[in-house]
Order: structure tokens, then C-alpha cells, then sequence
């Protein structure tokens, strides 16, 4: 027994025009697949330094 498919041609050809736009647009990709953006070594010098600095305020407090 075959369920009975009641989809409008019209609608099937909106929904396949819908599509045909989002991979256009780059709006059909899954946000988890994206790789996370690296961080530039300008960003992770400062950090680095900033660490430094807070140990090193820690330690002199402490002793």
C-alpha cells in the first residue's frame, strides 16, 4: 500500500527554487561543520603577555 503523496507541483517548484537560492546565498551549510576562526599571533602575544603579567602580580602579592 502506497501513501498517497498530495503535493502541489507549484509548491515543488517553489520549494526547489528555495533551495536552488540558499546554495546560491551559502545559507544552506550547517553552522556546526564551520571551522572556528584561529586566532592571529598578535592576539596570542597579547594574552600571553597579559598571563605573565597577572602571575607575576599574584606572586608578588603573595610573597
Amino acid at each position: 500500500m502506497k501513501p498517497e503523496v498530495s503535493a502541489n507541483p507549484n509548491s515543488v517548484n517553489i520549494d526547489a527554487q528555495n533551495r536552488h537560492v540558499a546554495q546560491q546565498a551559502g545559507l544552506d551549510q550547517d553552522l556546526e561543520s564551520q571551522v572556528p576562526p584561529r586566532y592571529g599571533s598578535f592576539t596570542v602575544t597579547t594574552l600571553g603577555v597579559i598571563l605573565v603579567l597577572l602571575f607575576a602580580a599574584v606572586a608578588w602579592i603573595l610573597l
